[in-house]
């Protein structure tokens, strides 16, 4: 008897390749009392790019079980739906030295990001800045508001 094959793939987060999890490998057409499981060997999504709703293709499925052996596959391969959802980056910003005067704006003065994936480049920048206090010190912690990140190519 042939059966078909279903399969469930993992949400994942970005990290550049199209490289899928199966969770799941489920077969209709089963008879009966009939114990038959399926596999996959492999599954990828069609692109690494961020989205919902992305199609994963799982290949190589196969039969195991005690009846395995009485059913064939009306194929090898499946399609399911996963998310790659963003991967996390983090900011830091500098700040030029000022000389006292009341406020606690800051100039930021450069912005780089920790958690990028090479080669993806992805740049930062802060609107505007301020320090804790305006008080005189050295070494005094500069916080960057409004950070804007771009990455300027589209990645597939």
């Amino acid at each position: 008897a042939s059966v078909t094959a279903s399969v469930t793939a993992a949400n994942k987060v970005y990290d550049r390749t199209t490289g899928a999890t199966v969770t799941g490998c489920t077969l209709s057409g089963v008879i009966g009392g009939d114990v038959v499981t399926c596999s996959a060997a492999s599954a990828s999504f069609a692109s690494s790019a961020v989205g919902t709703g992305k199609t994963v293709t799982a290949t190589g499925i196969s039969l195991a079980g005690a009846a395995a052996g009485n059913y064939t596959l009306s194929s090898t391969t499946a399609t399911t739906t996963a998310n790659i959802t963003a991967a996390t980056v983090t900011a830091s910003v500098t700040a030029s030295n000022t000389t006292y005067d009341q406020t606690t704006s800051a100039t930021i003065t450069g912005c780089t990001l920790t958690g990028v994936i090479n080669p993806d480049v992805v740049t930062c920048s802060a609107a505007s800045g301020s320090f804790a206090s305006a008080t005189v010190a050295t070494g005094k912690t500069a916080r960057g508001t409004g950070s804007f990140f771009r990455m300027p190519s589209k990645v597939s």
